[in-house]
């Protein structure tokens, strides 16, 4: 097994066992989940159905390749370093200006530069990667718990706000709503445990590492970009590269960073380890957390199958987006020559198609009771 694989195994394991445990209850005549039938329609139940297990195999497709991202980050970081070390050692014992060395530690050509635009791209998809995860996970613990919640916009902030709300909620509070199942009934507990285990982030690593990761999520996505600064750093007393440290306060902009750090010195703007270490940890903590709320994922969802009225699948968490508008985008040059029609699909989307009743010999049922409804 490669070793990006490996890092992340644990966590991959436990969401495929889910996914299969779902896969296992797709109703390819009726449509959706079997044992669904009564709950919600069958139109709903496809598409709650299908949306769990791509939510499933998504967050484990994350995580694979924020594992990537990790590896790849380490060895373009290794390159580079290779490269200017060699240069800084050549100046060594001899008397050097502060221009040289700067020189010695900074892209001396287009193959370099291109390594440190790749050094910034696996960064960022690190964070992506690790965020993408969660949000992914927060969809499938939704609707395996069967609370009401919209799947489709849904993200972890909103797992984490309904879990607060589900522990906040007294004998009335939430019911003319329906988010959860009664109070002190065995399903409301069965969704407790589920929330309570995604709630738990904290115990998978040090103090505020998941809100960390999803600050510096959005600022490498949706902000200015901060200051990229380097920092020397040594092997044994001789100058062994640079690095790029990551800010403590990831969502500050770099005006209050420096106000902030003015009397602690530069330094107390970013964080003392490298970033190589810290993506290292955020992925340890990313596969120990996605393990734990898988395998209680799974638990839940065989109690729910033994006992389909343990928890009514709630409907109104399917609640499409409104129409899409159709884009006339046509792309750029030619078509590329494709053939549909011989299409392969492997046996596991085959079934999750025809459980959908998405296939050529089903999709006109959509239509029809479109047209009925």
């Amino acid at each position: 097994m490669s070793d990006y694989l490996k890092a992340v195994e644990p966590a991959a394991r436990a969401i495929t066992t889910l996914s299969r445990e779902v896969e296992a209850d797709l109703d390819e005549i009726e449509g959706g989940i079997g044992w669904w039938n009564g709950h919600v329609g069958w139109q709903v139940s496809a598409q709650l159905g299908e949306y769990l297990l791509a939510s499933c195999t998504g967050a484990a497709d994350s995580l694979r390749r924020a594992s990537i991202a990790v590896k790849k980050h380490r060895e373009t970081e290794y390159s580079l370093n290779h490269f200017r070390a060699t240069r800084a050692q050549q100046l060594a014992g001899r008397p050097s200006t502060r221009d040289e060395k700067v020189a010695a530690l900074s892209a001396s050509s287009d193959a370099e530069r291109e390594k440190e635009d790749l050094l910034d791209i696996w960064s960022e998809q690190v964070l992506v990667s690790l965020a993408q995860t969660l949000d992914r996970l927060a969809a499938a613990v939704l609707i395996v718990s069967g609370v009401r919640e919209n799947v489709v916009r849904a993200d972890w902030g909103k797992l984490m706000g309904l879990a607060e709300r589900e522990l906040r909620s007294g004998p009335t509070q939430g019911l003319s709503r329906g988010d959860f199942a009664l109070p002190g009934s065995p399903g409301r507990e069965a969704q407790h445990r589920l929330l309570r285990v995604a709630a738990a982030w904290s115990d998978y690593g040090p103090d505020d590492w998941l809100d960390w990761l999803l600050k510096s999520r959005n600022t490498a996505v949706h902000r200015a970009p901060r200051m990229n600064l380097k920092v020397m750093i040594t092997d044994k007393q001789r100058v062994a590269g640079t690095i790029a440290p990551l800010y403590a306060q990831p969502d500050w902009v770099d005006t209050e960073a420096i106000v902030a750090a003015s009397h602690g010195g530069l330094h107390a703007m970013f964080l003392k380890q490298s970033a190589q270490s810290i993506f290292d940890g955020l992925l340890a903590s990313m596969v120990s957390l996605a393990e734990s709320v898988a395998d209680e994922a799974r638990f839940l969802w065989v109690d729910r199958r033994s006992n389909p009225e343990l928890i009514i699948q709630n409907g109104a968490s399917w609640r499409p987006v409104s129409k899409a508008a159709v884009l006339e985008f046509p792309g750029y040059r030619r078509a590329a020559p494709t053939v549909f029609n011989e299409t392969v699909f492997g046996a596991s989307l085959m079934r999750r198609l025809r459980a959908a009743k998405l296939m050529d010999d089903q999709v006109d049922q959509w239509r029809d009771d479109d047209r009925e409804s």
